[in-house]
């Protein structure tokens, strides 16, 4: 059975969770699984908590309960040693599923014998390159660009969006998810050296994005498939906040999104789009 892990951050309130609930009774998952929701920042929570927990009374879940808050791959990592599951699927607190058989499609993915990972979104972003936009940033990007082209690959950076993936559950107890306490940590994780998706690479297998079409894509396929920052998101599985952003964004602000995520090659597949 796969664990569908659902992260609910206390201190937003019910509404993220509402969606969610919302998504995954409108959209069957196509595949057997134990909804497992780990509630981050119980404690800071304070009467929310109870708000929260009466949202899952017509769900049937597993809770686990981290007092302490902490960034979400931090709590992916405290949730993995109380599981048993072969399979597990993280999804972070502002998911909202908008796909029939997403799960099963992911796990159909992953159980081909070279793939090791399987997300809803991917990037080849790199925080090593500089980012256009604010001004106001733009002095401590200067300030940390030596330590960023240290620890992150160069564009393109191509690695699987921890928002939202699936991944034996085996392959984590190495990981040192419970050790990203920090947002820098967090980032490494994702997109550094030594990310899962680097890990999984590592070890021979494909890291793959899949889409409502049913494929699962190459790392060189990601700008085409138009799941994020691509097209119209519409082969997206499952949205995100950024996501979003990139949805309600003007259309100056989504070629840069394109452009700081894909690259020159994302301008010509937006143009194709426009085009089609």
């Amino acid at each position: 059975m796969i664990a569908l892990v659902h992260l609910v951050w206390a201190p937003l309130g019910p509404v993220p969770l509402r969606r969610f609930l919302r998504s995954l009774e409108r959209h069957p998952p196509g595949a057997e699984h134990e909804l497992v929701i780990v509630l981050n920042g119980a404690q800071a929570a304070g009467r929310d908590r109870d708000v929260l927990l009466a949202e899952l009374e017509r769900t049937a879940h597993r809770l686990i309960s981290l007092e302490r808050p902490m960034l979400d791959l931090a709590a992916y990592g405290a949730a993995v040693p109380m599981l048993q599951h072969e399979l597990v699927c993280f999804l972070n607190s502002y998911s909202v599923i908008l796909a029939d058989d997403w799960l099963g499609l992911l796990a159909g993915a992953l159980a081909a014998p070279d793939v090791g990972l399987a997300g809803a979104t991917g990037s080849w972003e790199s925080q090593a390159e500089w980012r256009r936009g604010d001004l106001t940033r733009w002095p401590q990007q200067l300030a940390g660009m030596a330590g960023a082209r240290r620890d992150y690959p160069r564009f393109p950076n191509p690695h699987v969006r921890t928002s939202g993936f699936m991944i034996e559950r085996s392959r984590l107890v190495d990981a040192g998810m419970s050790r990203a306490g920090d947002k820098r940590a967090t980032y490494l994780l994702e997109s550094g050296h030594e990310s899962i998706t680097r890990r999984v690479q590592r070890d021979g297998l494909r890291a793959v994005v899949v889409g409502r079409d049913a494929i699962a894509y190459d790392a060189e396929g990601w700008p085409g498939s138009h799941t994020f920052r691509s097209g119209a998101q519409e082969n997206l599985l499952v949205a995100d906040n950024q996501t979003l952003d990139y949805e309600t964004a003007s259309p100056r602000r989504r070629r840069r999104l394109t452009r700081d995520t894909w690259g020159r090659l994302g301008a010509g597949v937006q143009q194709r789009a426009r085009a089609g």
